[in-house]
């Protein structure tokens, strides 16, 4: 077992994987392609890819080589190639991986962009406060207040680097109506999508499961994931096993009953995958056009408490000459 290694963004895997596709397309040996696609990336990716390449190299299977980096490569990159490496193509397989992080990275940053504009403004408003401390035209009491509530978002910021504290906060997040069903369908999703890849490529039933739960993080649907892959194992179809689950969409049963009726489960995932992702966006889309007006007038209550708190100031200090 190699020695853990720092995780690696979507972006980087997206591209890493597209290369390697298109490389293998063109002929070129897997080894070669390994480690050439892996020279994009950052340091210990391009250490990883280069083990992988070597052991690929003395006769060892890529999939083996991937699982070696757990923190690294999610659990569904060595089932996809090993199903590859089975039927002769890894092409493929690299496309799907490609396409998988692809659509990862594309919901990351349709997430970030609804965040831009709050914390810009909000950034903004914690500026002029601190200039209007410093120069004296509010009280001192509120930029040291201010103050610590910047000292505690960093120190959030920073917690959150830990697995933990993130899925701490993700749970609390949960229970927030609005962003808990969004996180929900967002893990149905994220199922949906890998699952469906892992069936396309050739992965069998259960070992798509099993490698499919670490990607869901949300504990209500892992359970149904569990309960899915406990109930195929025990000879039950897939549709019977989504329609006991509460946790699953109607949608996604209605489709993966049809798929499965048909012979084509692998393509009604992905399409379940995509109604829920895209409806996610459009949510997210417009809360962050809400987002506009609701900071306007979070800003409209920043600058009327400066104003009382300069206003007390001054005729403070009127009081103050008054008296003397």
């Amino acid at each position: 077992m190699r020695a853990a290694a720092a995780g690696v963004n979507a972006e980087t895997q997206a591209m890493a994987f597209r290369e390697l596709a298109a490389m293998l397309k063109a002929g070129m040996p897997l080894d070669g392609a390994l480690d050439m696609a892996g020279k994009s990336g950052p340091f210990h990716f391009r250490n990883a890819m280069h083990d992988i390449a070597a052991m690929v190299s003395n006769g060892e299977p890529a999939s083996e080589g991937f699982r070696q980096y757990k923190t690294m490569f999610h659990s569904v990159v060595p089932a996809i190639v090993g199903s590859a490496e089975q039927t002769g193509n890894l092409d493929y397989a690299f496309a799907l991986l490609a396409e998988f992080f692809e659509d990862e990275a594309d919901l990351k940053r349709t997430l970030q962009n609804a965040m831009i504009y709050p914390g810009c403004v909000t950034i903004t408003a914690i500026g002029a406060v601190f200039v209007l401390a410093f120069l004296g035209f509010i009280q001192n009491t509120i930029g040291v207040m201010l103050l610590k509530a910047v000292v505690a978002i960093f120190l959030f910021w920073l917690a959150l680097r830990f697995r933990f504290f993130q899925n701490m906060v993700r749970y609390v997040a949960m229970l927030i109506p609005f962003f808990g069903g969004i996180m929900h369908q967002l893990a149905v999703a994220r199922f949906c999508q890998t699952f469906g890849l892992m069936t396309r490529a050739g992965v069998p039933y259960l070992e798509g499961l099993e490698a499919t739960m670490p990607v869901v993080q949300h504990p209500m649907v892992d359970r149904a994931v569990q309960n899915l892959y406990y109930g195929v194992k025990n000879g039950s179809t897939i549709e019977q096993c989504i329609r006991s689950q509460p946790a699953f969409p109607a949608i996604m049963t209605n489709l993966v009953g049809a798929g499965e009726a048909t012979g084509s489960i692998d393509e009604m995932l992905l399409k379940t995958a995509k109604y829920l992702k895209d409806d996610a966006k459009h949510k997210i889309a417009n809360s962050a056009k809400m987002a506009g007006p609701t900071m306007i007038i979070v800003l409209g209550i920043i600058v009327a408490l400066i104003l009382v708190s300069f206003l007390q100031g001054y005729f403070n200090m009127l009081w103050s000459i008054v008296e003397n």
